[in-house]
């Protein structure tokens, strides 16, 4: 099948079909999931690639090495230290599943990465598979009646004498508080439960700032008060261990796992020293997390899959893996905790955590960020993984916009242009396109013989051009990937345009002009690169997508770019008989401006402000800056005018929506997008 994909550079480009477009669930098997293309599902492409952009501009700042960010963070707690396995962690990673498909993939989904505090679903999982088949009667019976009296593997056939008198046997609820502690209490974080466990005691995680009350403090009744703690939660996982009598990660692969089809690379681990004797033999009790290292290791196809069986409700292509009544009371918040569920799901009540999703979604969290995202009312599920912790609602919010209707189809016009001084007349538009679809970036070949532009079909994108005197459209590129903003090299043997990669990496590669083939990387370590602007033979000028977006000067030879300014447009334009690029600053919601960014001194200044709204630009060689709004097209040139000047107003040829302009080098010919 062929991989189509999509860029950022679509800006407005329709879906192909509405989000109304229904098509049954799918559920993938073992060792095989399938893809669709977000347009042949009704998803608007350029949102869900504008989404993905936004996800890898926002990858975390925390160090790879995770034994590294460990001591940075949680290792700075009272006996912090770690006794689990860490490793260094991979690239920012993301899947997005529509109706079961994959519809869009990147970084190394295929990576078993630890996946931290997202193992603590799992655990309630299994927690829950027990009460499904008995060996729990209810959430509400107390924890303390189920688990007897436990003994640390390898401890001394002789205990030494400083020993005596102490319990040989772990007793997890035996005290008078952690005796009225239920399932359910441990299950929502509202325990309290107290003790320590492994080497670490319960007041440790997570300390109150004042050191006085970690010995101190009274305890709260359970079930009143929420609060997020490790050493709680491991005791759940060695209860839980009891309960099943076998290693919980052999439970999770035979009642979860293995049923969804997912891979034989994750694991479950644990700490060093979580090992006690159960029936005769040594198991590990295995962590909730990796707070002090451990939990589970697993790929982000994995998480998919889990996130997928509880999209649909712990049902699995016909089989009930979970009950519908144990994933209601895991998306069931409590008053101690109106956002949390049965760990580890996170609830979006009042959509105050994500105010950009429905108040059903619920999402797997765990530090890093890791996430599995479910929302049920677009059948949606989402892994995405070392992002930043608040950058999950602006790729929510940007996905989710995918699925809204999809804008009117683009046409390219191409009219008449003559200048004379400070007077500007324009012929009528003529269509050059007439196709439904998305048509767009228009810009004119050297000799201005030929418009280079993008066109989608059938949820591809290539580079297409126009010959003005054939009045013919042919297909330049012809790739599995998509490619976007073609602009001709200073060589003027070349047509560079932004390619979004089999892995959906957005960057600035070449073609040959004549042929559309002998493609070749330009950058190789800028991305995600949105739009471009050559100046000269080893210069570019860059917008490169981010949390903002930057503007960036970049050097061919040597690879790299430097940042100059952020919250920059897309219109990116060298300006005639100067040694400078325009480009459109965008200092705040209510103020955008034209600026010339100096290119010896790498020093912009302010040109003018644009229309409302308006970001599109040209130059004319006379030194006229045009731009346009709605319908009406303006141009402004600093040696007449100190103010926009209408010249020409296309809504009576149907035209509502003018954007993406160029001018060709002969001064005569004007090309638009209109809508």
């Amino acid at each position: 099948m062929r991989r189509l994909l999509f860029s950022l550079c679509m800006v407005g480009v329709s879906a192909l079909g509405g989000a109304q477009n229904k098509a049954a669930s799918y559920f993938p098997l073992a060792h095989d999931w399938a893809s669709q293309t977000p347009a042949a599902l009704g998803l608007n492409p350029a949102k869900i690639q504008e989404a993905i952009a936004f996800a890898q501009a926002a990858e975390s700042k925390n160090p790879r090495n995770l034994e590294y960010s460990h001591y940075q963070s949680f290792g700075k707690e009272p006996y912090g230290y770690a006794i689990g396995p860490f490793a260094d962690r991979g690239d920012q990673t993301g899947v997005i599943i529509y109706k079961g498909y994959i519809v869009a993939q990147w970084g190394e989904p295929s990576r078993c990465d630890i996946t931290n505090s997202v193992t603590k679903s799992f655990l309630s999982s299994v927690v829950g598979v027990a009460v499904d088949k008995g060996l729990i009667r209810s959430v509400k019976d107390t924890v303390a009646s189920y688990v007897p009296p436990i003994e640390v593997y390898g401890q001394p056939v002789m205990r030494p004498a400083e020993e005596w008198g102490k319990p040989e046997l772990l007793r997890l609820f035996d005290t008078p508080h952690n005796r009225r502690i239920t399932w359910d209490d441990m299950l929502r974080q509202t325990s309290d439960w107290e003790g320590t466990l492994w080497g670490k005691p319960d007041w440790a995680d997570r300390p109150d700032k004042d050191a006085s009350t970690w010995l101190t403090r009274p305890r709260n009744t359970p079930g009143t008060v929420y609060e997020y703690n490790d050493v709680r939660v491991n005791a759940l996982a060695l209860a839980a261990t009891g309960v099943w009598r076998k290693p919980l990660p052999q439970v999770l692969k035979e009642y979860i796992m293995e049923p969804i089809g997912a891979s034989n690379t994750w694991r479950w681990t644990g700490y060093r020293n979580a090992w006690i004797v159960l029936d005769g033999q040594p198991v590990q009790s295995v962590s909730g997390g990796g707070h002090w290292g451990g939990g589970m290791f697993i790929n982000a196809f994995d998480m998919a899959r889990f996130g997928l069986l509880t999209l649909h409700r712990g049902n699995w292509n016909g089989k009930q893996l979970l009950s519908e009544q144990w994933v209601k009371q895991a998306t069931t918040p409590t008053a101690a905790q109106p956002t949390y569920g049965y760990m580890n799901w996170f609830l979006n009540t009042d959509r105050k955590p994500l105010p950009s999703a429905p108040a059903n979604v619920y999402y797997h969290v765990g530090n890093g960020t890791n996430i599995v995202y479910v929302d049920p009312e677009h059948e949606l599920v989402m892994v995405l993984r070392w992002i930043e912790n608040n950058a999950l609602d602006g790729i929510v919010k940007r996905v989710l916009e995918a699925f809204t209707p999809s804008v009117p189809d683009t046409e390219i016009y191409l009219t008449d242009l003559k200048i004379a001084g400070d007077k500007a007349t324009l012929g009528k538009p003529l269509n050059i396109t007439k196709r439904p679809g998305y048509d767009n970036q228009p810009s004119f070949t050297t000799d201005g013989k030929k418009i280079l532009y993008t066109q989608q079909s059938n949820g591809q994108t290539d580079i297409w051009a126009y010959d003005l005197s054939k009045k013919t459209n042919t297909a330049l590129t012809k790739t599995q990937e998509s490619e976007y903003s073609a602009t001709v090299t200073p060589d003027k043997k070349h047509v560079s345009t932004i390619r979004v990669e089999a892995d959906q990496t957005q960057r600035l590669w070449k073609f040959d002009l004549a042929t559309g083939g002998n493609p070749e990387l330009v950058l190789k370590n800028i991305k995600p690169v949105g739009y471009h602007c050559w100046y000269g033979t080893d210069s570019l000028v860059l917008f490169v997508l981010g949390n903002p977006n930057t503007l960036q000067v970049a050097r061919v030879s040597t690879g790299q770019g430097q940042v100059i300014t952020t919250n920059v447009g897309r219109s990116l334009l060298k300006i005639p008989s100067q040694e400078a690029v325009s480009f459109v600053h965008k200092v705040s919601a209510n103020e955008w401006q034209v600026e010339a960014l100096d290119m010896k001194t790498l020093q912009p200044k302010k040109l003018i402000s644009t229309p409302a709204g308006s970001e599109d630009c040209a130059w004319s060689s006379d030194g006229t800056l045009w731009m346009a709004q709605g319908a009406k097209l303006y141009k402004w040139n600093p040696k007449y005018n100190t103010e926009w000047q209408e010249v020409a107003n296309w809504s009576s040829q149907g035209i509502k929506q003018i954007t993406r302009l160029a001018i060709n080098p002969q001064n005569n010919k004007l090309a638009f997008v209109g809508q």
